[in-house]
């Protein structure tokens, strides 16, 4: 099925993107695609709320604030999406809230060299600040995937600091080793796939935003993800 659509060439959208990890065995937060408000509470009332609301038209959602957090209810719901949709456009899609944690991010990315290779790294606003990512040839088993994560500057964050609790790290490492079959599978079929971020908290992982781009390669992007000396 992945394939197929992969195949079909054009960006998958975020809800689809998220659907794809998800049947690899990545946790990832349930998430809807609406084109109305009519939708957007059709969608949270599947989900239950609280719910997170967020664009469909930017990649880049929470500089254009395109991101709101924790909506209780239908009407906080709807006032969020009237000025979402007003300066962004109709198209938007719902999720889940998930647990609080450490922002991570994994992805897969195409090298002339090696082919497809998996990444993880520091999560949010800190991929691009800390460039703290390694990347590793497909497949990895968790304990090479344990392996990897420990070698990141963040990893310390992983334990809990300031009284926040230890992060699952064997979750997180679960999820980069059910990336490395997906690439395994599909990254012939891929241009690039940034997982950012995944949430890992006590008690799991859940990826909350994903992007593909199948067949496709975009430079900037692989210049933000790929690093020399892949392990």
């Amino acid at each position: 099925r992945w394939r197929e659509a992969l195949a079909a060439g054009g960006r998958l959208p975020e809800a689809d993107a998220l659907r794809m990890l998800a049947d690899y065995g990545i946790p990832a937060a349930r998430t809807s695609a609406a084109a109305d408000l009519a939708g957007v509470l059709g969608a949270a009332e599947r989900i239950g709320y609280p719910v997170a609301l967020k664009t469909a038209t930017a990649s880049h959602k929470t500089e254009v604030g395109g991101v709101v957090l924790s909506l209780e209810d239908e009407e906080a719901l709807s006032e969020a999406y009237r000025g979402m949709a007003s300066r962004l456009g109709p198209a938007a899609t719902v999720q889940e809230m998930s647990e609080p944690g450490v922002e991570m991010a994994l992805g897969i990315v195409s090298d002339p060299q090696f082919g497809p290779l998996v990444m993880v790294s520091a999560g949010g606003v800190l991929i691009e600040t800390l460039r703290d990512r390694l990347l590793a040839l497909p497949p990895l088993d968790e304990m090479r995937a344990r392996r990897l994560i420990a070698r990141l500057e963040i990893r310390p964050l992983l334990d809990g600091v300031r009284g926040r609790p230890a992060a699952n790290v064997f979750a997180l490492a679960r999820s980069l080793a059910r990336l490395s079959l997906l690439a395994q599978d599909l990254g012939a079929l891929i241009g690039a796939l940034d997982i950012n971020p995944i949430i890992v908290g006590p008690h799991g992982c859940a990826a909350v935003d994903a992007l593909v781009e199948p067949g496709v390669r975009d430079a900037s992007r692989e210049g933000r993800l790929t690093a020399p000396n892949p392990s």
